[in-house]
């Protein structure tokens, strides 16, 4: 169940990083931040993207890559797909989760959860960075680290406390748009999702979002 939970959060969002440090952003700054993030992603009916995932294991000190594709839909939907080196694929449609691999699948309402549901809107958000400052379930803090911009999420409910110390978004700050999503667990260990090849309003068959 938790390799499931941490597998699902991890749908919720790579920039090369420069030796610049990260400078917090003054509360001028941070609300122009928050209003172009807000615009773009408002904008944002459809959106695709490949990805690649690094995830470190804090116990094995080891890094292990996988790649995929993303489709996001505003209405509420999201195909999260692994391609290599393993499939894996889930689908958030509405309440629902849909979740297939090699050898199973599950369907879950996140109603049933308040974990789940707080999963799911980690995951909805970061694909745009919607509503950054609105949300009761993070604490956010903004930075700015050359031409990007990052917000780091500090969970406040107890359920999502357990299980991440802090979430951090990085945005193309020409694009206003999310490139890099950084979770860091509790446990110490590290999941870097990186978005390339990033894709807005086009068409995108609705089928790759239907339940199976």
């Amino acid at each position: 169940m938790r390799r499931l939970l941490l597998t699902l959060s991890m749908a919720c969002c790579c920039l090369w990083l420069s030796a610049q440090t990260l400078k917090k952003a003054t509360e001028a700054e941070a609300k122009v931040m928050v209003a172009e993030i807000n615009k773009t992603a408002a904008s944002i009916r459809t959106l695709a993207c490949n990805f690649t995932q690094v995830k470190t294991l804090s116990f094995l000190n080891d890094k292990m890559t996988s790649q995929g594709r993303m489709c996001y839909d505003a209405s509420g939907k999201l195909r999260w797909e692994y391609t290599s080196p393993y499939t894996y694929t889930f689908i958030l449609n509405g309440q629902q989760v849909h979740i297939q691999s090699a050898k199973n699948r599950q369907t879950i309402d996140i109603r049933q959860s308040r974990l789940f549901q707080g999963i799911a809107q980690v995951m909805m958000n970061s694909v745009t960075g919607r509503n950054l400052t609105s949300n009761k379930d993070f604490a956010c803090t903004f930075f700015t680290q050359g031409d990007v911009w990052v917000a780091d999420l500090v969970p406040q409910r107890k359920e999502m406390k357990q299980m991440f110390s802090t979430i951090r978004l990085r945005f193309d700050s020409k694009r206003r748009m999310v490139s890099q999503v950084e979770m860091n667990e509790k446990r110490g260990d590290v999941t870097i999702i990186t978005l390339k090849d990033i894709k807005t309003n086009e068409t995108i068959n609705q089928n790759l979002f239907a339940l199976h």
